[in-house]
């Protein structure tokens, strides 16, 4: 291969961010942070597509600097035409939720369908997710996944349900079933 041809891979490697790039940059630069919805579901057994990354997050500015980092870095740009250092005020992300009913702050990528939602409001705190989280391992990083039991009662919560949501569901039942059978 030319050095060319070594460059244009490179530069095309870098520029197309995928989820588990973009899942070991916010565990590289020590986000807190639990991994919901769809991914959660494929990191948990569910056989299953899915482009964006959801996530609930501690909401101390320190680690909210630290998430704004890894999308600067990732090139990742908000949703919303709002300076993204409105994330780190809470009367904003209050008002955000309240005033206009959005669940998630989105950052999007101008060259991927790869998009990180990050939760807002979410049935169940960052805390009481962190402690009933799973850990799994790729590529010797630890990500903490949201468990199956919350999942469940996150996806039953969801009206109207998706048909993924009702896909989801049955699929998770039938993984929690099997891994909490007896003998």
């Amino acid at each position: 291969m030319s050095e060319d041809n070594k460059v244009n891979n490179e530069t095309e490697r870098e520029s197309h961010l995928d989820l588990f790039d973009l899942i070991k940059a916010l565990s590289n630069a020590g986000v807190k942070y639990v991994v919901c919805g769809g991914v959660a579901c494929v990191l948990q057994g569910v056989e299953r597509a899915t482009y964006d990354l959801d996530i609930s997050v501690s909401f101390e500015e320190n680690n909210l600097r630290k998430l704004l980092e890894v999308m600067k870095n990732s090139k990742l740009v908000p949703r919303i035409p709002e300076p993204v250092e409105n994330l780190l005020d809470e009367k904003k992300r209050k008002e955000w939720f309240e005033k206009k009913g959005a669940l998630v702050y989105t950052f999007l990528s101008g060259n991927t369908p790869l998009q990180l939602d990050v939760f807002l409001s979410y049935p169940k705190s960052y805390d009481e997710l962190l402690e009933d989280s799973d850990e799994i391992m790729i590529d010797d990083i630890k990500i903490k996944v949201s468990s199956i039991k919350d999942l469940l009662f996150v996806k039953k919560l969801i009206d109207p349900a998706r048909d993924k949501d009702l896909m989801d569901i049955k699929e998770l039942e039938k993984i929690y079933e099997q891994k909490n059978k007896p003998g």
